[in-house]
């Protein structure tokens, strides 16, 4: 037993090591996400979320973030559409609330390839800032599998922002969902942050959270 304890902690050491070296010169941050998804009928599910984040190494609550939403499911399996209002509330540099407006259209896709999930959602949303209003195109792809007992899932996420006529962001995310009877899911994940800073890339954040979901 004391041999297994010491076989499993020595990569584990070895892996936290390195993930602290890699983003040693990076924000870390710590994020809650509470989501809430009601079934109205076998077409149309009200889904609605909030998310509370820490940066600057998890010591400053500095942005939240909520949205409300209807998807419509086609006769098609792998394709529903989904119309979002979302808005987000960040602390700038004076500890003052500035509020962003993202009303969306998302088309999203997902097939099951030999057990493995593998899902799709492109975004279209009009930004409203306090300094200016252009739209973003995101793309989110999630590859999971949901039939065993811990669902690993990993993601990518891309970013497009008209503002700036480019790509500004890529997201890759690792995490764990776990079934708590029919209606709760729960499970923590990790996020690396890559943007585009002087027209190179650099690392720019990870992000510790942890998800808690309501289906009825």
């Amino acid at each position: 037993m004391n041999f297994l304890k010491k076989w499993i902690a020595v990569p584990v050491v070895l892996i936290c090591i390195t993930v602290q070296g890699y983003c040693a010169d990076t924000d870390t941050s710590l994020r809650t996400d509470l989501n809430f998804n009601y079934t109205v009928n076998d077409k149309f599910r009200w889904v609605n979320y909030i998310f509370i984040q820490a940066d600057k190494d998890m010591s400053n609550y500095d942005y939240v973030e909520l949205g409300t939403g209807l998807r419509y499911q086609t006769s098609l399996k792998w394709l529903s559409f989904l119309v979002w209002y979302q808005q987000s509330y960040s602390k700038n540099e004076e500890r003052c609330w500035l509020l962003e407006q993202k009303p969306s259209i998302n088309m999203n896709t997902v097939v099951t390839l030999f057990h493995f999930r593998i899902s799709n959602q492109i975004r279209y949303e009009y930004r409203m800032t306090p300094d200016w209003n252009d739209y973003r195109i995101k793309n989110t792809l999630e590859i999971a599998r949901p039939d065993v007992f811990l669902q690993p899932h990993v993601g990518w996420e891309l970013f497009y922002e008209n503002h700036d006529r480019t790509v500004m962001l890529n997201r890759i995310k690792f995490g764990i969902i776990k079934d708590i009877g029919n209606h709760i899911s729960l499970g923590p994940y990790y996020r690396l942050d890559y943007s585009r800073v002087r027209d190179q890339w650099k690392l720019t954040r990870q992000l510790f959270g942890f998800q808690v979901t309501l289906n009825y």
